[in-house]
């Protein structure tokens, strides 16, 4: 048997429990001397054989663990960190997968973790940044194109950038090309969590000096964002006493939103106790919410929605008692919804967009037969379709379909066909879902029908994230739209023969006489 165990950062009580009693058992050691801290060996048994896989291959590293399982020994892989992230262990695997070798993994304390604690960090501030990029700089070993620093950096997430300590010029450089101002924080911690520990806050544009006046080469984590620069924060939700969560109901009375000057403020509510209306809450800000949609979110005691959906509402909705599911539970999601609403409560499904456009209109009106004493009531938001148009121009001023390219609850076939079907009839194409992480060719095989009927020039453009942060557009043409990367959170639009690019601007004609 084979143990792959992460040391942790370097501290030798940064080990877990699990590894740390491995190591006391295991029969072979193997462990990375020029990452790993000696000290974790000496509670090792005192016959186990060490070896320091510094200076091995993966085939001598690979032919001690088999040499190790032929004499019937337990063999523990002792990787830096947790071996999952950097730690080269999915060859160690397969190789012996191929050797019906058996083997586990017991996870350890990543140095990106190590070094935030060492600087008193937390990289999920609210309302300041709530991803974390795990990455590192293209060097001797390229990364994916997609992954690089300067494509990375367009999100402005924190980040933690591995094995880079050497390259913090170029770093420094991509960073900025990539979108991050100069004078975001950063810091260079060296060694974190070993007795020599060093934490060195700096900023984007400083990287470089900050490196090269401390001697700082290798062996160093560095972190980027504004989570780095303790600056202002929101308070977090979780134990704010105006904020509900399934253990405790807010304490705070709603606050009263002031009615326009010259307006009588409606204080009656616009859902009954009981009623499950469900709400399209537009693109993504607020303001691009219909009023009606704002009065029935502000009166709903319990709002249920996709927990990304959830996310998007603003600070007015805080207090409310929200519920949510994963992907791929909306069945569940509306029961949960009308289980609410049975309790005698005001309830709000909330979907993005327009809830009947690939929304949960349809499915909370047939799940609502179970529960006829609950009526239902659809409230319209403002569908990508024409956010996204608003944004390009006017690409859908005539006749106009709506494609999903998601085929979770459609055939793929019948979207083939509904493609080729839109095409022929030169209907102008708004196409949702273009891609994710497990359909990314999708898109691509559109095009390629799409291009059997339409030429290569024909205009097209996408918007990625509409009314939400990172929002952007992109003009190009069927040919180039083939080949490019897009997601769940972008809308592409494909014109007819009378599309054309005006003044900057995707425009369909309607054929207006002058």
């Amino acid at each position: 048997m084979v143990h792959f165990v992460g040391a942790g950062p370097g501290a030798e009580d940064l080990i877990t429990l699990r590894g740390a009693r491995l190591l006391q058992e295991a029969d072979v050691i193997i462990y990375a001397g020029s990452l790993v801290n000696p000290e974790l060996l000496a509670g090792r048994k005192a016959d186990a054989e060490v070896h320091d896989s510094a200076a091995l291959t993966l085939e001598e590293v690979i032919a001690l663990m088999k040499d190790a399982e032929a004499r019937g020994k337990t063999t523990v892989r002792l990787h830096t960190g947790d071996p999952s992230i950097y730690g080269a262990v999915r060859e160690q695997m397969d190789l012996l997968d191929e050797a019906g070798i058996a083997y586990d993994v017991t996870p350890g304390v990543s140095s990106f973790t190590a070094a935030a604690a060492a600087m008193n960090l937390e990289f999920t501030l609210p309302e300041v940044s709530q991803t974390v990029i795990v990455t590192r700089m293209a060097g001797r070993t390229p990364v994916p194109e997609r992954e690089s620093i300067e494509r990375l950096a367009s999100h402005g997430a924190g980040m933690a950038v591995f094995l880079s300590a050497g390259m913090t010029e170029k770093l420094s450089e991509a960073l900025i090309r990539g979108g991050y101002p100069a004078d975001t924080p950063a810091a260079v911690i060296y060694r974190a969590s070993w007795p020599d520990e060093r934490c060195i806050p700096c900023t984007v544009g400083t990287l470089a000096e900050t490196a090269a006046q401390n001697g700082i080469t290798r062996h160093a984590m560095i972190l980027v964002g504004e989570f780095a620069g303790h600056r202002s924060y929101a308070r977090s939700k979780l134990y704010d006493p105006a904020f509900t969560t399934g253990y405790r109901r807010g304490t705070e009375a709603e606050e009263e939103i002031p009615a326009p000057s010259g307006q009588r403020q409606n204080k009656e509510k616009t859902t009954s106790a009981g009623e499950v209306a469900v709400v399209g809450m537009g693109p993504g800000r607020e303001e691009g919410m219909t009023a009606e949609a704002i009065q029935v979110l502000e009166a709903a005691d319990v709002i249920v929605g996709y927990p990304v959906y959830l996310g998007l509402l603003g600070e007015r909705f805080r207090g409310k008692r929200m519920l949510s599911t994963p992907m791929r539970k909306e069945r569940e999601r509306c029961i949960m919804a009308f289980e609410e609403a049975r309790k005698g409560n005001s309830v709000v499904m909330l979907c993005s967009g327009d809830a009947g456009v690939y929304g949960m209109a349809s499915l909370m009106l047939e799940v609502g037969e179970d529960f006829p004493d609950c009526p239902v009531r659809v409230i319209p938001g403002v569908t990508a379709a024409l956010s996204g148009a608003a944004l390009l121009g006017a690409p859908i001023g005539t006749d106009f379909c709506v494609v999903s390219l998601s085929d979770l609850l459609t055939p793929w076939e019948k979207i083939e066909a509904r493609l080729r079907a839109a095409a022929d009839g030169d209907l102008c194409i708004v196409i949702y879902n273009p891609s994710s992480r497990k359909r990314a060719d999708h898109l691509r095989r559109a095009c390629e029908i799409l291009l059997e009927t339409i030429p290569q020039d024909r205009v097209c453009g996408l918007v990625r994230n509409i009314g939400r942060e990172g929002e952007a557009r992109k003009l190009l043409t069927l040919g180039e739209l083939k080949d490019t990367e897009t997601d769940m959170f972008t809308t592409v639009f494909v014109g007819n023969s009378s599309s054309e690019v005006i003044g900057g601007n995707f425009v369909t004609k309607r054929g207006y006489r002058g």
